[in-house]
This record gives C-alpha cells, structure tokens and sequence, in this order.
C-alpha cells in the first residue's frame, strides 16, 4: 500500500513526485515505458513558453508564467540544461502586426516580463537566418529551450534518489472507486 501512486513518469509525472518527495509520504510512480520520458515528454518540442499565447487568467496562462520563472534555477539545481534565448512570433503584414498587438496585450494581462513589438531589422539582428520580409516581431526575453529528456531524468532522478519509488512496464487501464480508495487494472505490480 502507497500514500499516492502517480501514473506516467513523463515530465508532468516526475516533477509532481519530486515535489510530493518532500513530504512524509510513501510515492510510487507507475509507467507503462521501460523507462522515463517514453510517452508524450519524448516529442515535446522544449520550449519554454513565456506566457502570451494563453488565455488570460487560464491555468495555462499561470503554467506558463510561473514555469518561465522557475526554470532558471531549477536547472542550476538539477544540473541540465537551460537556455533564456529570447523568443520571436514574426510578422510579415500589416495583419500580423495586429495579431502580434493582440499577443502583446494578452501577454501584459498574463504578467509576462520583457515583453515588446520590434521591427523586422530588430528581429534580424536577433536572428540572422529571418526573412527579409518580416516586418515586425513580438519579442518575448523570458522565452527560452530546455532538452525535455534531460529535464525528465533530472526530476525522475532527484524524486528516486529522495524516496520515490519507479515501476517501468506498468500500464494502467482502468481506474475504479471503491471503498477506502480505488482500484487499479492493468499490468499492475
């Protein structure tokens, strides 16, 4: 018997077990890969999204935000790698100008820092390889890129070494309520 059992060792998994690893309980992490990051963490692009495509006010929104700020010094602290490279949303007419204002907008409601408009010779001396025809860009400075399989094993790696237990080539496939908790089925231990 286990306090809290966590399906799927992906990113989302193994960073709720390393945070739940401080706490007095006893965590089992169940995967149905032979190893972490074999489900959607595996094609994640690593983007770290600064925050002003969500709806404001969305939990995604707050996600973002909050992940943006917290990714510089969980990469000290876990020893992977993190890159605050600025990102851009381009524009190439008068259209995405306005679409670009929108995303400005939206992203101050959300809190995003280092947040502007730039013209489109700003955003080729950011980044060389752009069309001549982009005219305009949204400059996002907290944007950055992790490697997601490296991110993966250093939350999975850290909540194991602090008590949480991994189980590989456990597949769940039905949850069921029952009286004192709930019930598992699957390729279960």
């Amino acid at each position: 018997m286990v306090d809290v059992l966590i399906i799927g060792a992906g990113v989302t998994g193994s960073a709720i077990a390393r945070e739940l690893a401080r706490t007095e309980r006893s965590i089992l992490v169940l995967e149905r890969g032979l190893d972490v990051c074999e489900g959607t963490s595996k094609a994640n692009s690593g983007i770290v999204h600064a925050g002003h495509d969500a709806k404001p006010g969305s939990m995604k929104a707050r996600m973002n935000i909050m992940g943006s700020r917290m990714m510089p010094a969980l990469s000290r602290e876990l020893d992977f790698p993190f890159e605050n490279n600025t990102s851009l949303v381009i524009g190439m007419s008068a259209e995405d100008r306005e679409t670009l204002e929108e995303l400005l907008e939206q992203g101050r409601k959300n809190g995003v820092e280092d947040l502007s408009i730039i013209s489109g010779q700003e955003a080729r001396r950011l980044e060389p390889n752009l069309s001549e025809n982009v005219t305009c860009a949204l400059r996002c400075g907290t944007g950055g890129i992790v490697d997601p399989f490296l991110l993966n094993i250093a939350l999975a790696e850290n909540a194991n070494v602090n008590g949480v237990q991994f189980e590989f080539g456990r597949e769940v496939t039905d949850i069921k309520r029952e009286r004192g908790g709930f019930g598992l089925r699957g390729s279960l231990p």
